[in-house]
């Protein structure tokens, strides 16, 4: 398993370095702005582009040809899928640490730094890296990674979709549209950890049948 964590995250260096640095950048966003909604914005973008460079990284691996090596490795297929989840797991936790800086930077420059806008960045940066990586990878397996660009814009035009149809159906009971409401991200992000559980199955169950 931690070899199969450590090739990934090998595959994966010149994106993560990437992320790293355009995550730190954007720690100094609040030196600008500094409003609570930009902050909101900024928090989840810190947490989503590490998952957004995945597809990169799974389209070398296929280039290279490791895919059909993997195949020769004496380990269990639930495990090399499980690794992959894992290390997805690893990227969303790098960006939740890269923007607790940002809310550290905007608490230290505002006595009024908003605290429910940190909260909802890292909620709506949680739930569209979740939906984003469920969807993705199981995709990526049946059908390839040539348009691995693609693939990722369509998983973040469903997670988005998604959370409109959640604020959509809290609102039939709450009587308006609440999109930025607390229990519509409490709701998204519980739906999308349920679907990353949910594709780990779908995954391992498409890598079973798939000829490289």
């Amino acid at each position: 398993m931690k070899g199969l964590i450590r090739n990934n995250f090998y595959s994966m260096e010149s994106n993560i370095k990437t992320a790293f640095l355009m995550s730190a950048l954007l720690i100094f966003t609040p030196f600008f702005i500094n409003h609570p909604r930009i902050l909101s914005v900024i928090v989840s973008v810190q947490i989503f582009i590490f998952i957004a460079n995945i597809g990169t990284s799974l389209h070398a691996d296929e280039v290279a040809k490791w895919n059909i090596f993997e195949l020769t490795l004496p380990v269990d297929p639930g495990m090399v899928i499980m690794a992959k989840y894992v290390s997805f797991s690893l990227l969303i936790v790098f960006g939740l640490i890269i923007s607790a800086f940002t809310g550290i930077v905007s608490s230290l420059l505002s006595t009024s730094a908003d605290l429910s806008s940190i909260i909802a960045g890292y909620e709506y940066g949680l739930t569209l890296s979740l939906i984003v990586a469920a969807i993705m990878y199981p995709v990526m397996l049946k059908i390839g990674t040539e348009k691995n660009e693609l693939i990722i814009l369509f998983s973040a035009f469903i997670s988005v979709i998604l959370m409109l149809f959640i604020a959509f159906i809290v609102s039939l009971f709450s009587g308006e549209m609440a999109w930025q409401a607390a229990l519509v991200r409490t709701i998204s992000l519980v739906v999308s950890l349920l679907l990353f559980l949910l594709s780990y199955f779908v995954s391992l169950k498409i890598y079973k049948k798939k000829e490289f």
